[in-house]
């Protein structure tokens, strides 16, 4: 029988829909002609941000909150957006409607900026954002809890970004889910963040679709989106067998909106590669620990989920401590306002310790929120 949860809910992924013009009031003055911004035409809205993934891109996948399924569109207007998604106050009311206490709060146009390539512009771009972000915030400090956006070069600058960030009262550190061929976060080059993170307590984010690079692979959209997680498993694949959570044992990496199920299939050939692969493949893998793939992930990776009764059914293969529901608010793809129904439709047989973990407790934990059972 489904059981609708009988406590309040922590999301660890929602959203913000950033003003219009966040950027170009906030960026600095000398990028301000640059800046990204939402231009009305006839037909749509569009977000238009100089080096983003697509320079010109209709926003209505981004402000569509509920459509009957094949109704859901690209072309939209940000007047379309719930209020909740720029007004703290009305947020809460929407997170009030649908059971949810508190959130873990990531961009939207935001997502498609790390592919920017002028650092200097980037680095503008980011800091706006984070400002915005901490404002927006602090308006409901015990319920809203917010993601920064952080590059990764240089690195002097992404650790003083999340420093600045950690003091501005913002939880976590969002960067790009991939790197280009050779410069991956297997490569010692990071370092520099992971010891950030680990100072600051500030979590690694890899949300999808915040990339240096396009998610496509095929000339299909519902295979690359179906398959969209596949740049941050690889990204934490190769942390792991590299040792990055070997040199740093506090170091905590959360892939956002990827679903989780996916993490049943790889621990258990990660761990027999690992026995069975190391005299051809080599022993400069980087693990010193002598700790099997899965418990470094168990330890070290958390992984939220919208809707897959499949990682809930596999919950002690992916981890007790790593799944975490998200509702995804506002965008079109979440749970909102339904969050309890579907959530219970996941947990039918599940206890209601396991139940309390994975939608509230293992957030609250990860991010250290000020909030009780």
């Amino acid at each position: 029988m489904d059981q609708v949860p009988a406590f309040k809910m922590v999301s660890a992924d929602s959203h913000v829909v950033e003003p219009p013009e966040l950027w170009v009031e906030r960026v600095e003055r000398q990028y301000r002609e640059r800046a990204p911004r939402i231009v009305s035409e006839p037909d749509s809205d569009y977000l238009v941000c100089e080096g983003g993934l697509t320079y010109k891109h209709p926003i209505g996948l981004t402000v569509c909150t509920e459509a009957p399924d094949n109704e859901v569109s690209m072309i939209g207007r940000f007047a379309d957006a719930r209020k909740g998604a720029w007004d703290p106050i009305a947020r809460v009311a929407d997170m009030d409607r649908d059971g949810v206490e508190a959130e873990i709060l990531y961009t939207s146009f935001g997502l498609s900026m790390f592919s920017i390539p002028d650092p200097d512009f980037q680095y503008a771009c980011f800091r706006a954002f984070n400002d915005w972000l901490a404002e927006y915030c602090a308006a409901v400090p015990r319920r809203l809890f917010g993601v920064a956006m952080i590059p990764t070069e240089p690195k002097q600058r992404a650790t003083a970004e999340m420093e600045r960030c950690a003091k501005m009262g913002l939880k976590a550190a969002m960067i790009s889910i991939s790197q280009e061929a050779g410069e991956g976060y297997e490569n010692p080059i990071h370092d520099p963040i992971w010891s950030a993170s680990e100072d600051l307590e500030m979590p690694i984010s890899l949300h999808v679709a915040a990339s240096k690079k396009h998610f496509s692979h095929t000339t299909n959209m519902l295979a690359d989106f179906s398959l969209a997680f596949t740049p941050t498993m690889y990204s934490l694949a190769a942390m792991i067998f590299s040792g990055v959570f070997d040199r740093h044992p506090k170091l905590k990496a959360v892939s956002v909106e990827n679903d989780a199920a996916w993490v049943a299939g790889i621990l258990e050939r990660m761990d027999y590669r690992f026995k069975r692969d190391q005299g051809w493949a080599g022993f400069s893998n980087g693990v010193t620990s002598g700790r099997a793939p899965s418990r470094i992930f168990h330890e070290h990776v958390g992984v939220t989920f919208m809707r897959d009764r499949t990682a809930v059914r596999n919950r002690d293969i992916i981890g007790m401590h790593s799944l975490m529901w998200g509702s995804d608010y506002p965008h079109f793809d979440g749970t909102w306002p339904h969050s309890k129904e579907v959530l219970a439709e996941h947990f039918g047989d599940v206890p209601p310790a396991d139940q309390l973990r994975i939608a509230r407790r293992n957030a609250v934990e990860l991010y250290k929120l000020p909030l009780q059972d």
